[in-house]
């Protein structure tokens, strides 16, 4: 993203409890005001009441009652409140890691993958607008969600966060079919699969160029995204970091070689396994196996 450095960065440590990260509130007027900022965490907002505006890569939308949308880690964007106009937008926010550890399976369901973390990053054309105003049944749905999961959140009764992510889920869920259906009859979703196909491309250099220095720059170039952007969904798309990610690749080729080719050094497999230090190399091997490459081979 343009100008990304130069963007306030807000943290979850800052709103959220680490033992429970996540958070819902509702934002009126100018209280929706604020300077152009990211944050580390996952964002859903829905437009309760009246209209307001939203700034988001480069484009200035207009938001109305049944709008959501989506923000993800490391995204820069703003809400502006318009003078003499009443709104109110719900604020959900939470981790990356809330669904990577509870919600699983909605990282299979390509609508809802497409929508909250590949959608807001495509560089929309004038008609194709970087929100989603839902159904009169969505809203219904949604707002009833809503109003669960402040509830819950206020209280804190006993097992308040299984009540909160089941909800939380279901809404994720109906975002996701929401925008199926609205992408089916919109150029919306040729963008956006062309955005996920960039994905894919950093994911193909990956596996086959893990022999060479790959830096994680470079894949985020082949998915078009900033490096810390593309960290962000990589991780919650892959359930580990980059770098673990490229040593694993590396590991398991280790391990074929010192299978298939008995006569090769312990040297020359690390090197064409693509580690550029030995050291480490026994290392992370070690931490795999629980033995080193040589004993490995001779078990």
């Amino acid at each position: 993203m343009d100008g990304e450095h130069q963007l306030k960065l807000l943290a979850y440590t800052s709103i959220m409890s680490e033992a429970f990260p996540f958070k819902i509130q509702i934002k009126e007027n100018e209280q929706l005001n604020s300077d152009s900022h990211a944050h580390d965490y996952f964002q859903i907002c829905y437009v309760l009441k009246g209209t307001c505006l939203h700034h988001a890569h480069g484009k200035r939308v207009s938001l109305v009652k049944g709008d959501l949308f989506s923000i993800p880690p490391m995204y820069g964007h703003m809400l502006e409140a318009l003078p003499d106009q009443e709104a109110q937008v719900v604020h959900i926010d939470f981790l990356p890691s809330l669904l990577d550890r509870h919600m699983a399976g909605l990282l299979a369901m390509d609508s809802f993958v497409d929508f909250a973390f590949i959608q807001p990053f495509v560089q929309f054309q004038d008609n194709l607008l970087p929100k989603l105003n839902l159904s009169y049944e969505g809203q219904l749905a949604t707002e009833q969600l809503i109003a669960g999961m402040m509830g819950e959140f206020l209280r804190q009764d006993s097992g308040f966060p299984l009540m909160i992510k089941s909800d939380l889920q279901k809404l994720l869920v109906i975002a996701g079919r929401e925008f199926l259906q609205y992408s089916q009859h919109d150029g919306e979703r040729q963008l956006v699969s062309q955005h996920r196909e960039h994905f894919e491309q950093a994911l193909r250099y990956i596996d086959t160029c893990y022999r060479d220095p790959v830096r994680l720059q470079d894949a985020a170039s082949k998915a078009a995204m900033s490096p810390s952007y593309f960290s962000t969904i990589f991780k919650l798309m892959k359930g580990m970091t980059f770098v673990d990610y490229l040593n694993e690749i590396r590991l398991n080729e280790a391990v074929r070689m010192l299978k298939e080719h008995p006569d090769w050094s312990v040297e020359r497999i690390s090197a064409e396994a693509g580690f550029n230090h030995l050291t480490h190399f026994y290392r992370m091997f070690k931490r795999k196996t629980g033995v080193t490459p040589a004993q490995y081979r001779n078990n």
